[in-house]
């Protein structure tokens, strides 16, 4: 497994303890000069974003059994410590935030135990013939067009939620005049929660992925109609693009597997009818 895709499978396993850090800031006690959450600066949300980023760097040397272990574990001490916490300074519902919180802490222990490396690594059997058809059609001569290598590039739709999500911080934090502030904050959240799980889970669950980007897409164009940038019309366009090309790429390659089953048919049953006659 190479070190992008120990990064993915990183940012996956360390997403629990990202949000316990979050649920800390959200409900640990602050000092009596600090403003409220919400006046906070926005700097402190990207902080908790560049803690996440970083504890997924560090899992790459993990391999991936030890690296969700660890996740989980970490998780684990994490949500018991806030539980405690919050007991111990006597603050108002300890008691039931202590029983939530012990009872989500069980429950990833829970997965840190009954993992095994055939849940991890272990890839399905439909999952394996699909890669060989790709990988037989893709192993043929025939040269195909610019575009069509272009959009097979596998780290192509991380480049799209990258552009996207660069723009939308742009346009909410930069600019962060007239529309384009509340239209940048939501391109940020349509990035994070469909477009970044949808280019993600495209090789494990394809329909799934394909799923998101439409809702992505579908986003992006709502944003372009209510605040008339032409930056959400790309997006929307590039989001629709990629369930378009995996379907006509999923559609060649059934296609192409069809014509070598029937000619494999052919080929077998001539013997047959030669003998016979």
């Amino acid at each position: 497994m190479n070190r992008p895709t120990r990064f993915y499978l990183a940012l996956h396993a360390t997403l629990a303890a990202a949000l316990v850090g979050a649920m800390a800031l959200h409900l640990g006690p602050i000092p009596a000069h600090w403003p409220a959450l919400a006046q906070r600066p926005v700097w402190t949300v990207w902080v908790l974003i560049g803690l996440w980023l970083a504890l997924s760097a560090a899992g790459v040397a993990l391999r991936p059994l030890g690296l969700w272990r660890v996740a989980m574990g970490v998780a684990t001490a994490a949500l018991l410590a806030l539980g405690l916490g919050g007991w111990a300074l006597g603050t108002s519902l300890a008691g039931s935030l202590l029983a939530g919180l012990a009872a989500c802490a069980l429950a990833c222990a829970g997965l840190a135990a009954v993992m095994a490396p055939a849940r991890i690594q272990a890839p399905r059997a439909a999952g394996k013939a699909v890669r060989a058809v790709a990988g037989a059609v893709t192993a043929t001569p025939m040269r195909a067009p610019w575009w069509q290598r272009m959009a097979g590039w596998p780290h192509w739709p991380f480049v799209l939620v990258a552009a996207v999500a660069l723009e939308s911080f742009r346009l909410g934090h930069i600019v962060a005049a007239g529309a384009a502030r509340p239209s940048g904050m939501a391109g940020l959240l349509i990035a994070f929660f469909l477009a970044l799980p949808a280019a993600t889970l495209r090789h494990w669950w394809p329909r799934w992925a394909a799923a998101l980007w439409l809702l992505a897409g579908t986003a992006f164009a709502g944003l372009a109609f209510k605040s008339g940038l032409p930056q959400w019309a790309v997006a929307t366009a590039l989001c629709l693009w990629q369930p378009l090309w995996t379907v006509g790429k999923t559609m060649a390659v059934r296609t192409r597997l069809g014509a070598a089953r029937h000619l494999g048919d052919a080929s077998r049953s001539s013997p047959g009818t030669e003998s016979a006659a």
